[in-house]
């Protein structure tokens, strides 16, 4: 008898216990929040931990932007959708992007600009250039 409740109770423990731990909520990739650099002439984003960080920015048009790799592994850059324009030669190969290496590309272009690096899935970016906000206008009467 005593046998027999061991059993059964390693068949419902095991039964159960994998839901025991879990959350009723689902999980999955995070949508990234885009980080405002609009007051930044120069941005610096990271390719670490097989990421781009941040992985979203939103800057004015004649910014550069600056990915340094700060990983072990070499990445590339590459447009996300080939023949994208981009408004001028974009992109680094894993040769010339290895741990180290920075590559530098001025949006002039207003759009949005998804990148990604074709070795590691889902290692993508957007950069979102937009235009300077107009300066609120004052009126005078007399």
């Amino acid at each position: 008898m005593t046998r027999r409740f061991g059993i059964v109770a390693l068949v419902v423990l095991s039964v159960l216990a994998p839901t025991a731990c879990s959350s009723s909520k689902k999980s999955g990739p995070s949508t990234p929040t885009i980080v405002d650099l609009r007051n930044e002439k120069t941005v610096a984003v990271d390719a670490r931990n097989n990421q781009f960080s941040p992985p979203e920015i939103e800057i004015l048009a004649g910014t550069t932007v600056t990915w340094t790799n700060r990983d072990t592994v070499s990445h590339n850059i590459q447009k996300f959708v080939d023949g994208a324009d981009f408004g001028a030669a974009f992109g680094v190969q894993a040769g010339a992007f290895g741990p180290g290496a920075t590559y530098s590309f001025t949006f002039k272009k207003l759009g949005d600009f998804r990148y990604t690096c074709t070795i590691h899935t889902l290692m993508d970016g957007t950069v979102h250039v937009v235009a300077p906000r107009a300066a609120a206008v004052t009126t005078t009467t007399g």
